[in-house]
């Protein structure tokens, strides 16, 4: 066995240990713990915590690697999101850096369903979850940006638009990657920024298809808080509009799932106030913004030996088509 195999297998037994206690101390003795890692969370580490009583999710930091969002305010974000009656995993406990999870983590309840895109769009038995799945959603949503936003959650430096110029410009001079295109659409979005909006509410941050629970009833939950922020909630309806979100469906805008204007109509339905046209097309230009910087972003990480994997270094050849959709956009 290689040094950096001994490490990672003593590594992951530590891990082990420190869930194993953290469940005796909750008062759930939970006697074998396998730990199984869950594909498809390329920012945090997903864990499925399986016990001879019960199965849990442990989601982490990755060990040297920067996260987008801190996980402590992630963690007070579920738990009002709980309170306010979003569908979310319960959460059971936050542990810092340096506890027993070895970096920042947070232990969940385990929930029936899937989260995997493709299935929920495509398989027959998902098809009656699917005719609910967009009025659900919308439903959540308006009780997410109802909510009075916990005071960890960051705020943005003046008015959201720009901020949000500000934030993905720096990320991307950050990460160095040559992005003609993603560079050129941020000039453009700065200069057709729109005013502020009416008010600031919580941000999911990465409100899509992939960051749902669904199971054959309908959405379960809403899950990986991690970008959570103050801001403009037109970000949030822009963001499940994005190409990338409808997985081929690109006839069904919202999450492939169905039409813009049913959604926001549940959405006022269910007490939020929907954006105009303009401020949703904008903030779905800046979200091909966001998602192709952190494609570059996950592709350094594994370009630069900070965290290999080829689920990441797969993400780097996406960048093209968020960079597409944009001109496309900034283009009409």
């Amino acid at each position: 066995m290689s040094n950096s195999e001994r490490n990672a297998s003593s590594s992951g037994h530590a891990l082990t240990e420190g869930v194993r206690a953290v469940l005796v101390e909750i008062g759930n003795d939970p006697g074998e713990v396998v730990l199984t890692t869950i594909p498809g969370g390329a920012s945090r580490q997903t864990f499925l915590v399986s016990t001879e009583v019960e199965r849990y999710v442990l989601r982490r930091d990755p060990p040297g690697a920067k996260g987008f969002g801190s996980l402590a305010v992630e963690a007070a974000v579920i738990e009002a999101a709980s309170a306010a009656g979003v569908p979310v995993p319960r959460l059971l406990l936050f542990e810092p850096a340096g506890g027993r999870f070895e970096t920042a983590g947070i232990l969940m309840e385990h929930l029936d369903g899937t989260s995997v895109a493709p299935r929920i769009l495509r398989r027959e038995e998902y098809e009656g979850a699917r005719e609910r799945l967009a009025g659900e959603l919308a439903a959540a949503l308006a009780r997410i940006h109802a909510l009075d936003p916990p005071d960890k959650v960051p705020s943005p430096d003046g008015d959201p638009a720009l901020a949000a110029c500000e934030l993905w410009e720096t990320e991307l001079d950050a990460i160095g990657a040559p992005l003609p295109g993603v560079e050129a659409g941020l000039r453009l979005l700065r200069l057709s920024a729109p005013p502020p909006p009416g008010r600031e509410t919580l941000v999911h941050g990465d409100f899509r298809l992939g960051n749902f629970i669904v199971s054959t009833a309908g959405l379960e939950a809403v899950i990986d808080w991690e970008l959570c922020h103050r801001g403009d909630p037109a970000e949030d309806i822009a963001w499940l509009c994005l190409r990338a979100w409808r997985f081929g469906n690109d006839e069904r805008p919202v999450a492939g799932l169905g039409p813009r204007d049913e959604f926001l109509d549940a959405y006022a339905a269910a007490g939020g106030r929907g954006p105009d046209p303009e401020r949703l097309r904008w903030w779905e230009a800046m979200g091909n913004v966001k998602w192709a910087v952190i494609c570059a972003r996950q592709a350094h990480d594994h370009l630069t030996g900070v965290r290999p994997s080829h689920e990441l270094a797969s993400l780097g050849r996406r960048v093209c088509e968020p960079e597409w959709d944009l001109l496309e956009l900034l283009g009409r």
